[in-house]
């Protein structure tokens, strides 16, 4: 399969983070502010005063259009070694994953190999009936109805169902070396076993929004079928690599790394914070090996490249350049678009994204003189949690409204693009990325559609 031209990398998709010299990133002092005084924080319940200031951290990405403005990290991504979190520090991303994975299905979509509307009883003769009704399309959304894996998971009579909460609060070193500890470890064959044993929905097939980690599961192995390849090694060739994100990698059963591999050296350890014990480092479940849903693991500087490129594609479609306003125009509808269920409701999630879009007006000064345009924004959020592990990618434009027949001025376009990843289950990374916007568009919601996301 050829690289298709929505995926072509344009040197200018990534140059402003390729181009940044790690040992003097841009910091911005206020961002800066806002991340010490909330470790800070989170510490601040500790006896010890050394103990205060050694907290699990967390790394934060700000690009304002098409220039990164501020890259630092905070914390430690090691508590026991002293070790702190760098640009090169290694995350579990949790469910940012999601996005990469409806990226992999949309390469074979526009190679021709996929169709959105494909059903899953074309890939997997031993599903249900229901696998007639449930499309490619419906995984992306969350509307297939398809049951939670991990709810059929704790209902099982071979676990506790408290097996989460036993895990947050088991103090083990998984992270970073990813051993597997026995032959029980649960893979995504396990999970596709368990989803197929559900012989009904509980109710019909786009018809109503319900979050879905099983159906990114089995959208994973969809595209693994098409494209008869191992899901890691597809996801790296066609998007890692292409994006030069050549730290990024996709987690599963089949992950080796020698012990003084980069996935491993640069790996934070995730910890969560139990009551009179402090900071605990927490890492292992069963279903540490499934993918689809999440474990794509990546660091701060890779991501900053990710979102980059993302705001090429939304730049270039609406804001015309020859060339590019076509196909930028195709991703950016599979990405950012909502979705009509079956009964004609609107569901504002995209492929991985959720959704906002907003018009207002505004007064504003032309020549001396005061004038009041019409504006429009738009804003796409996700967040991602996997035991200690916390992530946050938000994104938002903002630009005048073209008279009728008219193409948007660039000049009156703004971007803001915000990411934060952390190893600490205390933090709260979407109201720091809040809290991070507002210092670049103000507190007022008609100004910064952020101050609305989720």
């Amino acid at each position: 399969m050829g690289l298709p031209s929505v995926y072509e990398t344009k040197p200018e998709d990534v140059s402003s983070v390729l181009k940044l010299d790690r040992n003097a990133l841009p910091h911005e002092p206020q961002v800066d502010k806002i991340l010490n005084r909330y470790l800070s924080s989170l510490g601040g319940y500790l006896k010890d005063h050394a103990a205060r200031r050694r907290v699990p951290g967390a790394a934060v990405m700000v690009r304002k259009n098409q220039e990164v403005v501020h890259m630092n990290c905070y914390g430690y991504a090691n508590l026991a070694t002293g070790e702190q979190v760098t640009p090169s520090t290694l995350f579990d991303l949790g469910s940012l994953s999601k996005q990469f994975t409806a990226v992999a299905a949309l390469d074979l979509v526009v190679t021709g190999y996929l169709s959105l509307q494909d059903e899953l009883s074309q890939f997997f003769e031993d599903f249900p009936r229901y696998a007639d009704k449930v499309t490619v399309a419906e995984l992306i959304h969350h509307l297939s109805a398809i049951p939670e894996y991990m709810d059929i998971y704790g209902a099982s009579r071979t676990v506790n169902e408290n097996w989460y909460k036993d895990a947050m609060r088991t103090s083990d070193h998984w992270y970073p070396q990813m051993a597997k500890r026995n032959r029980q470890e649960i893979t995504n064959r396990d999970v596709m076993q368990w989803i197929a044993s559900q012989r009904l929905l509980p109710h019909e097939p786009n018809t109503q929004f319900e979050y879905s980690n099983s159906g990114y599961v089995v959208l994973a192995e969809v595209v693994a079928k098409v494209a008869k390849a191992r899901f890691a090694t597809l996801v790296k060739e066609r998007i890692f690599d292409p994006l030069e994100m050549n730290s990024s990698y996709v987690f599963d059963e089949a992950s080796d790394f020698a012990e003084d591999a980069p996935e491993i050296t640069n790996h934070a350890i995730c910890y969560n914070r139990l009551r009179h014990e402090g900071f605990v480092p927490v890492g292992y479940t069963p279903l540490n090996f499934v993918y689809g849903d999440g474990n794509v693991h990546s660091n701060i500087f890779d991501l900053a490249k990710w979102d980059s490129h993302l705001h090429s594609i939304d730049f270039t479609s609406l804001c015309s350049r020859p060339g590019w306003n076509e196909t930028a125009s195709k991703i950016r509808e599979f990405f950012w678009s909502p979705i009509l269920t079956r009964g004609r409701k609107r569901i504002d999630y995209g492929a991985g994204w959720n959704l906002l879009r907003r018009k207002y007006e505004k007064t504003i000064e032309v020549n001396g003189k005061p004038v009041t345009r019409k504006y429009e924004s738009h804003g796409e959020y996700h967040r991602g949690e996997w035991l200690g592990w916390r992530s946050y990618i938000a994104r938002a434009a903002r630009w005048i409204v073209p008279k009728a027949g008219g193409e948007i001025d660039p000049s009156t376009w703004d971007s803001l693009g915000i990411i934060v990843i952390s190893n600490n289950n205390q933090f709260n990374p979407s109201r720091i990325a809040q809290e991070i916007s507002q210092v670049f568009w103000g507190t007022l919601k008609k100004d910064n559609i952020m101050n609305s996301f989720g």
